[in-house]
């Protein structure tokens, strides 16, 4: 996985995580909020807005540009109530926002609106800002960025959210995203229409990532970044067959479930994706889907493409994978997107490239430093072990992981491209660093090690599977591919270190 380098590592300078999670729409505009300046003139083409935005313009790929000025894939279909597809904000006069004040005030203001979001945004812990109809939230330049929080969609259309990063609102001991306090996401699309989220990126927040729910229609996700996180791309979150969405250029990196998880939709098209270390499962068509996955690559993958249901279709065309196991999938499907809008499809082998260069937004590159803290109180750099593991495995040099006193439940798995990796409890004492989870080894152990030259000290590992009902399944702590492994002062409980490559 080390073949590239995604937006940086910062270190975390937010409230200690442990605390109640503020409600979804809890931010009130301060009086005079919005910055004073001589009016903008009014964005009416779609090219000047890129240019007002200062990204790259020039760029493209057999697919088109790399940053198009107007939506692309489902978001970009035309519909009597959207003769130019998804807009946004368009003929609006732009205004810049610094401060989350500055940003919910602008959002009072009547629509059309377009807001250039300047620099680091820090919404209250755990709070989820509604985002009204006729809006483009757009990231000015490089290091622009939402922290601590996410955006809501409730019930609107024509909105735009491009070259933004959304992070860190992940709380501390709950990589699952099932504590009470926790319900934030970093975008939530709820029974909203012509949607567009484009080369924005998300690392390290507290439920889903995307999540697009309860008949969401012409959205499309495109050249955007997901990684080190549990639940990815969630779309459904209802019994209807509805939903039109469009993933293209979108990489997933050291991701679990959700990549995405498409239930009832009745037509999902992917294309030029990279998955690269999944450990649940990648594309799954659930429900009553039909999912199209085209020119995509899949890089140790579990359960690369799948279905769920009996009525649940998925269809793949020149798709790679290399180093996966488990389902892999193609039923056929009914419907064409083609019938729906034009798309053309970059080379399967330039996919890696091409999103190493260009997922994500403008500017972003990750710094991994040789040593990382883990820290549930928020001293470090990180909260969790997971999200560790997953810069060490981007990084181009060896990274050693210290992880501080604390219960991290959670699924881990060290990537090949993480050789050399150490991963040391800070105290030196094992029964103060506790990675547990609870799961038999036929799912998955609580550590898996596909990477050589690992070594593990003064940890314990848990799996804490309770045979039920006779259920007489293996548990496993630890498993490795091979014999590399090297453990220094390791406790195991709740089974053993199995030696053996999930791949094979």
């Amino acid at each position: 996985m080390n073949r590239s380098t995604p937006p940086t590592l910062r270190r975390r300078s937010l409230p200690v995580m442990g605390l109640a999670a503020a409600a979804v729409t809890g931010i009130v505009p301060a009086a005079g909020a919005v910055p004073s300046a001589p009016a903008s003139p009014t964005l009416e083409d779609p090219a000047e807005v890129l240019r007002r935005m200062r990204v790259p313009q020039g760029a493209a790929t057999t697919a088109g540009p790399v940053w198009s000025p107007r939506a692309t894939g489902f978001a970009g279909v035309a519909t009597d109530s959207h003769p130019r597809g998804t807009v946004g904000g368009l003929g609006a006069r732009p205004v810049t926002v610094r401060s989350a004040a500055e940003l919910t005030a602008a959002l009072l203001a009547p629509a059309p609106r377009i807001l250039l979001v300047d620099g680091r945004i820090d919404l209250p812990f755990g709070t989820m800002v509604d985002i009204p109809s006729r809006t483009s939230i757009l990231g000015l330049g490089t290091g622009a960025e939402i922290v601590g929080g996410g955006f809501r969609l409730p019930s609107v259309d024509d909105v735009i959210l491009r070259n933004l990063l959304f992070r860190d609102s992940f709380i501390a001991g709950d990589w699952d995203g099932k504590s009470e306090e926790n319900d934030n996401d970093g975008i939530r699309v709820d029974t909203s229409d012509h949607i567009w989220i484009d080369h924005c990126e998300f690392a390290r927040l507290g439920d889903g990532q995307v999540d697009i729910r309860k008949d969401s229609t012409h959205v499309t996700v495109s050249w955007c970044l997901l990684r080190d996180h549990d639940k990815t791309l969630g779309v459904g979150w209802t019994d209807n067959v509805l939903t039109t969405l469009t993933i293209h250029h979108t990489r997933f990196s050291n991701t679990h479930q959700r990549n995405g998880s498409i239930d009832n939709v009745a037509l999902c098209h992917v294309h030029c994706c990279w998955l690269e270390g999944v450990s649940s499962y990648g594309m799954a068509s659930r429900g009553a889907s039909q999912l199209l996955v085209e020119h995509s690559v899949f890089d140790t993958v579990r359960n690369p493409i799948g279905v769920s249901d009996p009525e649940s279709r998925v269809a793949q065309n020149g798709n790679l994978r290399e180093g996966c196991w488990g389902s892999w999938e193609d039923t056929s499907i009914d419907l064409d997107p083609a019938d729906c809008y034009d798309y053309a499809l970059d080379p399967v082998e330039e996919v890696r490239s091409l999103l190493t260069r260009h997922a994500g937004p403008h500017g972003s590159t990750e710094r991994v430093p040789r040593r990382i803290d883990v820290a549930q109180d928020g001293s470090g750099d990180v909260l969790s072990v997971h999200a560790a593991v997953g810069a060490a495995a981007r990084a181009a040099h060896p990274v050693e992981i210290r992880v501080h006193p604390g219960t991290y439940r959670e699924v881990v798995t060290v990537w090949p491209g993480a050789e050399g990796l150490v991963i040391r409890g800070a105290t030196g004492r094992p029964e103060d660093v506790v990675l547990t989870y609870d799961k038999p080894a036929d799912d998955w152990a609580t550590l898996t090690v596909l990477a050589p030259d690992v070594t593990l000290a003064a940890l314990t590992l848990e799996n804490a599977f309770e045979r039920a009902d006779g259920d007489e399944r293996p548990a496993a702590p630890l498993r490795s591919a091979d014999d590399s492994l090297r453990l220094q002062d390791v406790r195991l409980v709740g089974g053993e270190h199995w030696i053996s490559d999930p791949r094979d």
